[in-house]
């Protein structure tokens, strides 16, 4: 047997166990379970999962789960009434990232070197457990300085790895490097990241407007093109989900539910 969470919003809780703790709960489940078997072991019928998450992302009723796990269950309309943030931003932390950062259109190189970093590190985690860690990169990487970052030496990774406020995955240490050197690479071509990034979007943020959570794509032909760019230049944990990721978090795209008050606040001319 493992042991998963299970967290529900809306209608959803009123499926969880009496000792639920609020809108959380825990399950034992048999080893290699799927999420369908929460469901059903839940009583929750198929039709009023709207959208689901496993550990912070994108999920799938088929997919199976392991010890520790987390499945997000979410009802029809998750947007919610006029006025709610984003249902994805449930924690504290969460909520002040999308309130004062996500979306909003970033120009600044330092700041754009961070997002490739921390979205790169994100891969097969929940950006929530990537925020909490974020000031300690900010420490141990310099402020995300690319110049500083691109001379890490061998011996300097090493010591990252054994920083238990980092994320200790190997291959993403590395790649932080090499998306350093690469980084610096476009700003002598292109003059700044800033420019070559935005110009996928030719300068200007695109305008969604989105009333559920399941509307939003993981990645797009813009992302696509931007993922293949930045593989020939030379950058790694640039895949398209993690592009569109990017393009969400520096403002690329509005990308916050039309309910949600952050929309109109970032799309110009409205209000």
């Amino acid at each position: 047997m493992v042991k998963v969470g299970v967290v529900a919003f809306g209608v959803m809780r009123d499926f969880l166990p009496d000792d639920a703790d609020g809108n959380r709960a825990h399950l034992e489940i048999e080893e290699g379970a799927l999420v369908q078997d929460v469901v059903n072991m839940l009583g929750a019928p198929d039709r009023l999962v709207h959208a689901l998450l496993v550990n912070g992302e994108r999920g799938r009723l088929d997919q199976p789960l392991g010890d520790g796990d987390e499945v997000t269950l979410m009802p029809p309309f998750t947007g919610g009434a006029e006025g709610e943030r984003c249902a994805w931003a449930k924690t504290e932390l969460e909520q002040r990232y999308h309130d004062r950062e996500w979306g909003v259109p970033l120009h600044d190189d330092r700041a754009l070197f961070e997002f490739i970093i921390l979205e790169g590190v994100q891969a097969g985690l929940s950006w929530s457990t990537v925020l909490a860690k974020r000031d300690n990169y900010r420490a141990a990487f310099d402020d995300f300085d690319p110049v500083k970052v691109a001379r890490y030496s061998d011996e300097r990774v090493a010591e990252l790895l054994t920083d238990k406020g980092l994320i200790r995955n190997r291959l993403k240490m590395r790649a932080a490097v090499t998306n350093a050197g690469a980084f610096l690479d476009v700003v002598d071509s292109e003059g700044s990241f800033d420019s070559y990034i935005w110009s996928f979007v030719d300068g200007e943020p695109l305008i969604n407007r989105f009333k559920m959570m399941d509307e939003l794509p993981a990645e797009t032909d813009i992302s696509r093109a931007m993922s293949k760019d930045l593989k020939r230049r030379g950058f790694k944990f640039v895949g398209p989900t993690i592009c569109y990721a990017h393009m969400q978090a520096t403002g690329m795209v509005n990308d916050h539910l039309v309910s949600c008050p952050r929309h109109s606040e970032l799309t110009p001319g409205a209000g």
